[in-house]
Parts: C-alpha cells; sequence; structure tokens
C-alpha cells in the first residue's frame, strides 16, 4: 500500500513579498469583521435564550452520584484567580509541572507537559506506566487539567500512570529552530495542515516521551477530537511502523473523523466552506487564522468578560451546553483560557474548505443520512464521494501490514460536530482486523456532547 499520501509534501512556494503582505493587510480588516458577526450573533443568542426562558435547559444539572461523586475541584478555589500559567493550576491541586521544549524533524519546537506529584521521587515516577494526553483543535494540554480534582489529568495520575500532556505546533506562542524574524508573518512557518500534525508532531512527542522512560517501551494514548484525528492518520501510516510499536492502548474521545449534521445548520461554517481560495485569503489570510482570538485572550482572559462571551460563542458556534460541567462558572472560565491556541490557515482549510478534496467537511453526508441514522447502509446511497478522503467509510484503514493497536472509543449522544455513529459502524463493518469485546471497545455517552468528554464533572466516572 502507499503510504506517501499521509507523509506532508513539500513546503509549497509562497506569495511575493507584495501579496503576501496584501494578504495580511486585508485579513487583519475582514476577519475582524467577521470575528464581530459571531460575537453580535452569540450574544443576542443569548440574551434571546434569556428572555424566552430556554437558557435554564443550558444549565448544570446534578451529577448522578450512582456513577460518580464530584470532588471540590480545588481545595482553595474561593482563593484562585483566572491565569494563562498552566503550573498555577496544578500548584493548587498540591501537584506540579514540568515543561519540555522538543523540536520535531521539521524543526517546529513544541511545549510537552508532565505532570508532577511532589511526594512521588523520580525513582518511583519513572517505574510508572506513561499515558499521554492530546488535545483537540484550538486547545492545549490544560484542557485535561484545568476542571481540577475532577479531571482526567488527575485522576490517572491518581490511579498510578505517569501523566504527560503533549501541545501541537504554535500552541500560545509560535516557535521555530531555523525559520527566523516575525513568526506571524512567515508564510514558512504556517504552512503546514493535519499532515504535519500526524507525522511530525505526534510521533516526535511519543518518542520523546519514552526517551524519559527507562523502563518502558510502551505507552497509552488519549485523544481528544483533532487529537484523534492526527493519531488515527499516525497509525495508518505505514512509514510510521516503529511509533505504532509504542503504543500499548489508545483510547479516542469524540473523535473527529466524520463531519456531524451541525455542518449544515451552522452558518459560518457553511460561509467559510463555500469561500474559493481567493476569497478564503482575503478573509482569513495565508498565515495564522483568526488571530485575534488568541490576541484577546491575552489581554482580556482575566476578566468576565471573556468568560461569558466565551461561553456564549461555544454555544451559539457549536451548540453546546453546560448541563454537565461543574456548577461553579470560575471552572467555566479556566477551561476557556487554553481554547484559543494558533492554528494555521492552511489547518482550517483542512476541515472547512469545500476546495480541500481531502478536507474534513467534504465527507459530510446529505440531510437525510443524519435522519435516518442508517449509515451501515452502502456508501452509493448517500451523496457524498469520499474516495479521495483520508478516511473512506467503506474501505478498511488498517490493513495486515499495519499494528492493530487495541481501541476503546467513545462517542457522545449530543456531539452534532462530529458523526460518533457513523464512525462506530465503520469499525465494526470494515475493520476487519478489529473484533469488538477483544481489542475493539465502543461506548456511547447519550448525554454528552463534544467538549463534555474532557470536562464533565462527572467525566472520571463515566470515561475514566
Amino acid at each position: 500500500m502507499d503510504y506517501n499520501k499521509y507523509t506532508p509534501s513539500p513546503r509549497q512556494t509562497g506569495h511575493n513579498f507584495i501579496v503576501k503582505y496584501w494578504y495580511l493587510f486585508t485579513s487583519f480588516f475582514s476577519s475582524l469583521v467577521f470575528v464581530q458577526v459571531l460575537i453580535n450573533g452569540a450574544v443576542t443568542y443569548h440574551l434571546w435564550n434569556k428572555i424566552t426562558g430556554s437558557e435554564k435547559s443550558n444549565e448544570p444539572v446534578d451529577v448522578d452520584e450512582n456513577t460518580y461523586i464530584p470532588r471540590e475541584p480545588y481545595n482553595d478555589i474561593d482563593q484562585m484567580k483566572p491565569s494563562k500559567d498552566l503550573r498555577y493550576y496544578c500548584l493548587h491541586m498540591g501537584l506540579d509541572l514540568e515543561e519540555y521544549r522538543i523540536v520535531t524533524e521539521d524543526d517546529y519546537v513544541l511545549p510537552l507537559h508532565r505532570l508532577i506529584d511532589p511526594k512521588v521521587s523520580s525513582e518511583e515516577r519513572n517505574m510508572k506506566k506513561p499515558i499521554l494526553l492530546q488535545h483537540g483543535l484550538l486547545s492545549c494540554s490544560s484542557a485535561y487539567v484545568t476542571p481540577g480534582f475532577n479531571s482526567l489529568a488527575y485522576y490517572f495520575l491518581e490511579q498510578g500512570y505517569d501523566v504527560w500532556l503533549g501541545n501541537n505546533r504554535s500552541w500560545f506562542e509560535p516557535m521555530h529552530n531555523t525559520i527566523e524574524g516575525n513568526l506571524m508573518h512567515s508564510e514558512e512557518y504556517w504552512d503546514w495542515d493535519i499532515l504535519h500534525l500526524a507525522y511530525y508532531d505526534l510521533p516526535c512527542i511519543i518518542k520523546t516521551v519514552l526517551s524519559h522512560k527507562p523502563n518502558h517501551e510502551k505507552l497509552v494514548y488519549v485523544g481528544h477530537s483533532q487529537g484523534c484525528t492526527q493519531s488515527i492518520l499516525m497509525l495508518k501510516n505505514g512509514n510510521l511502523s516503529e511509533v505504532h510499536e509504542m503504543i500499548e492502548f489508545y483510547i479516542a474521545l469524540a473523535p473527529a473523523i466524520f463531519p456531524g449534521n451541525l455542518f449544515h445548520h451552522r452558518a459560518f461554517i457553511k460561509f467559510i466552506h463555500s469561500r474559493g481560495k481567493l476569497g478564503y485569503k482575503l478573509i482569513f489570510g495565508c498565515c495564522s487564522f483568526l488571530r485575534y482570538l488568541s490576541i484577546a485572550r491575552s489581554y482580556l482572559y482575566s476578566t468576565k468578560l471573556f468568560g461569558s462571551l466565551t461561553y456564549y460563542m461555544f454555544k451559539y458556534l457549536f451548540g453546546w451546553n453546560a448541563r454537565n460541567w461543574c456548577k461553579d462558572r470560575r471552572i467555566w472560565h479556566f477551561n476557556f483560557i487554553f481554547n484559543v491556541t494558533y492554528v494555521s490557515s492552511r489547518l482550517m482549510n483542512w476541515w472547512l474548505s469545500e476546495w480541500v478534496p481531502q478536507g474534513f467537511s467534504n465527507q459530510l453526508l446529505a440531510p437525510k443520512a443524519y435522519k435516518t441514522r442508517a449509515n451501515a447502509m452502502p456508501q452509493s446511497e448517500f451523496d457524498v464521494d469520499d474516495t479521495q478522503s483520508y478516511f473512506p467509510f467503506s474501505k478498511q484503514w488498517f490493513t495486515n501490514d499495519l499494528k492493530t493497536v487495541p481501541m476503546l472509543i467513545f462517542t457522545a449522544g449530543q456531539d452534532f460536530l462530529v458523526d460518533g455513529e457513523r464512525l462506530r459502524t465503520h469499525m465494526r463493518t470494515y475493520e476487519k482486523n478489529y473484533i469488538a469485546g477483544e481489542n475493539l471497545f465502543l461506548h456511547h455517552l447519550d448525554d454528552y456532547n463534544h467538549v463534555d468528554v474532557i470536562w464533565a464533572e462527572d467525566v472520571v466516572g463515566k470515561i475514566g
């Protein structure tokens, strides 16, 4: 099998100086208008929910204590303030955080985090099995930490694991070993998409973790959303077979493999999807995607305005609610602070643009498929051509020449951003090397949405 299609192509030739700065100039203003329209819509939507009383259905409900009894998120939550420093939250759990600056084969510098229990010696820690938690799109390592004592990161540490937290390139501070100058305006720096995250970033993270584990040759991998997309791409690439051998068990939380019916209903997604190459660059540029989000975060993160607007935006754009979240809104705010990282415009092309044939949104099924949920029907029954997709529905992805890594997949019933049922159907029907109950375990959580799988107050009881 030809695995080169999963290998990133050489860097594309950028625009000349004048054209590049023309795109940077126009996108500076047009993307600002785009963001302002979204904010206005989100605020209006929230006010309408308040006026009609429907906001009550979005608020947290009591946890079923037969499943899990939530703890206080932090011992001194009343004294805590919003912070951009992830170590701050670890210290308030009686833990610490180590940071390693690691370098990919294409010279991108990534922050890798390790959760530390000061009561455990280095020798004891080295004997513990490593578990790597990888974040989703626009997120970072904090996604698994900021819920505090109810977080998956803390739970795995309590269970005796050595907990590592990965970060993809760019994070909140673009860094590179060889590209010089202003990286925010460097087309060369931002010339990457999902293949680069799968081929360079994730293998680098996995190898680095195990390089610090002299007593272990394998780790447990946990991915959320895009953290699943890049890892499954990596596992499909036979050129990375040495990395496959380093994964003992794979856990996928709300995997972003197939798009959900939200793509039919959200105007902002349809707007981006229908932009041609020129229109897309004029609005979103050719470097960082909507850098305003991260800039605003750096100045406003500690304010109530930031916490409120982020909640309004999440609810308006993705249909997420807080029914399963902690009732203390300070935890929401802590979570929100770390969910506007820098990503490339090219990466968002892959997720949203119609003119990227391998792209995520081009796998969207006809509306009837989401109503009938008949995803096991022949591919010809649906109005979609996925022959160029990295994830063709009716073809086997993990062939006999690839290592079969045991998988545990969690999908969510209120997740309309991705189509979990379609993925479950694919795994049961077309992956001949996977047998349910032996090396494939599928769990569906009816009342969870796309971020509940990492933020829900009872996530330890239902997933941990």
